[in-house]
């Protein structure tokens, strides 16, 4: 739309809309007579300031615009003012765009007054007058101005946007790029946009850059999406073909290290459950699966299998087939029909100190911070909200 407020393009305008308007008056109140003399003007005027005070409101507005017409003969401003507030004060929106011109360029006798031009602007727009919007746009967006509102200046762009204003356009679409709503500013500047039409030049060549950065975006996430997709597909495969093979182990440690999910361990551990093969399992990961799943038939499982593990580790002698084990010799010699009170017996009995086993929650704590300490750091850091990183 303009430069800075009261800068000579804005000067320009409102002089232009001050012409355009009065000669629109006098084509209204005078079409009989295309060509009208001083005198009939001069009539017409004086009819209209007399309806006026007798308390017609459209007479108050037709003399205050003949009154502020730069062609008219009679031009006034400062008189104008009377008959122009009189009518603005009747909600004749017209009468308020016309006061807001004169205030913010300072017509005639009348100074330049921009809190009076924004006031009145601000009525004028209220009631969609394209003169008011004009002003209130220039009065609220100069930012050297003590009316400066950036609020108040963004919707009256808007406004004067939507009355076809291409600098309105293009400073809103700049704007709202400014506040990351690209779609909006792209919107905004194709709309305003009139192809081979050099005045729209600007606003079309800003609108098409809009809009080619957005299809290069969009075409960057969609081949983003698509590789994530496929990347999903290629472990589902994997995961797939260790199902297949009925190898429930390699399935589990592969859903657990690499695809990080607990969808897929349920589903191999109780795969691997219908198929009896839970002992197949490598002992490790029912205490994973005892970590991810505090509740449920996983859980259940795990759980079973960890007392099971644990009966089976006491019970196992290793390849000293229990003889090694406090008291055995003792007991075979017994056996053999010796005497239980043997004096060497007891005193090799009282010094034995027998190795301490670890617990199943101490098994288990150690486990899972071994599980935590290589899936939680480094490179293969999970997510912190992924459960055990908790």
């Amino acid at each position: 739309m303009r430069q800075a407020a009261g800068g000579p393009v804005m000067l320009a305008r409102i002089r232009t809309a001050c012409l355009t308007l009065g000669a629109a008056l006098s084509i209204a109140l005078a079409v009989s007579a295309p060509t009208p003399t001083l005198a009939q003007t001069a009539g017409t005027l004086q009819q209209s300031i007399a309806s006026c005070d007798r308390g017609d409101q459209a007479a108050c507005l037709a003399a205050g615009l003949a009154l502020s017409d730069v062609e008219n003969r009679a031009y006034d401003p400062f008189l104008a003012l009377r008959f122009l507030q009189q009518a603005c004060a009747a909600n004749q929106t017209a009468a308020c765009g016309r006061l807001a011109l004169i205030f913010f360029a300072g017509e005639g006798d009348v100074e330049r007054d921009l809190p009076s031009a924004g006031n009145f602007a601000t009525r004028a727009c209220a009631g969609n007058d394209r003169d008011g919007c004009e002003v209130a746009e220039a009065v609220f967006a100069e930012p050297g101005s003590p009316q400066f509102d950036a609020e108040k200046a963004l919707r009256y762009r808007r406004a004067n946007c939507t009355f076809g204003n291409r600098r309105s356009c293009i400073d809103l679409a700049r704007i709202l790029y400014a506040m990351d709503d690209a779609l909006p500013a792209e919107q905004i500047a194709l709309a305003a946009c009139v192809p081979g039409d050099p005045a729209s030049a600007q606003v079309c060549a800003f609108g098409q850059r809009l809009q080619s950065l957005r299809r290069k975006a969009e075409a960057a996430r969609e081949a983003a999406i698509q590789a994530a997709r496929n990347a999903q597909a290629r472990e589902q495969a994997v995961f797939e073909q260790y199902m297949g093979r009925r190898d429930y182990d390699g399935a589990l440690y592969y859903s657990l290290y690499h695809l990080r999910s607990k969808s897929h361990a349920e589903t191999a551990i109780m795969a691997a459950a219908r198929a009896g093969a839970l002992s197949t399992i490598f002992r490790d990961h029912f205490y994973v699966l005892e970590y991810w799943f505090p509740s449920g038939p996983v859980a259940q499982i795990a759980a079973s299998q960890i007392a099971a593990s644990q009966i089976a580790q006491a019970n196992d002698c290793g390849i000293w087939n229990c003889t090694n084990t406090p008291g055995a010799s003792s007991a075979r010699w017994r056996a053999a029909g010796g005497s239980s009170g043997s004096s060497y017996s007891r005193s090799s009995g009282s010094s034995f100190q027998p190795v301490r086993t670890p617990s199943s929650a101490e098994i288990a704590r150690q486990t899972r911070d071994k599980y935590r300490s290589y899936n939680c750091t480094g490179s293969r850091r999970l997510s912190s909200s992924h459960p055990a990183c908790q």
